[in-house]
């Protein structure tokens, strides 16, 4: 049997939770690897909500408290953004690696990816995924300053940025991303 991980919690064989860390309800879920299976890993895409009535920045920080003690590698992003896709792909080169070390990856984006093409892309994109209101997404991107995506941040599992591009966006490369969340994993 293959194994699927990700930053929420594990289930049983074929069994799909619907538990919650904190306010963050997880609505897609893994299942639980034998232990002789467990050189074979296979990461997967677990799409988790919030509160739809929180504020944006309420938003963020349940899901960012969901990850506490944990290196997070946050991509804010949108389905109709080339620039975001092409670089999902450029990081999937280095992501199972970095899974494999315990880093998160959280994908962030709003109702202007429509839930359509949503749904179609992100069983193929490995992490955790939220996909906010509008005003949600809104206040977040002002709040952080996020004039454009795609932006990244590194968090280190104090909650501390190890490294982000969200004010001036853009992607910053693999080696950019490994080194940041490698630091992060030592400390």
């Amino acid at each position: 049997m293959m194994a699927s991980i990700s930053c929420g919690k594990p289930a049983s064989a074929n069994q799909a939770t619907d538990g919650q860390v904190g306010n963050v309800k997880t609505e897609v879920a893994t299942e639980a690897q034998n232990a002789e299976d467990a050189g074979n890993i296979e990461h997967k895409a677990v799409l988790k909500t919030v509160d739809k009535a929180l504020g944006g920045m309420e938003a963020y920080d349940q899901i960012m408290k969901s990850y506490a003690g944990k290196v997070v590698v946050l991509d804010f992003w949108a389905t109709w953004c080339p620039p975001c896709r092409a670089a999902m792909l450029e990081v999937d080169k280095v992501k199972p690696a970095l899974m494999d070390k315990g880093v998160c990856f959280v994908y962030i984006t709003g109702e202007t990816s429509p839930q359509k093409d949503f749904d179609k892309m992100m069983p193929n994109i490995h992490g955790d995924h939220y996909r906010l209101t509008n005003a949600q997404w809104g206040e977040i991107c002002k709040t952080l300053n996020i004039p454009g995506i795609p932006a990244y941040a590194v968090v280190g599992k104090d909650g501390s940025m190890e490294y982000n591009s969200l004010s001036r966006g853009g992607f910053p490369g693999n080696e950019t991303i490994v080194n940041a969340a490698e630091t992060a994993l030592m400390k």
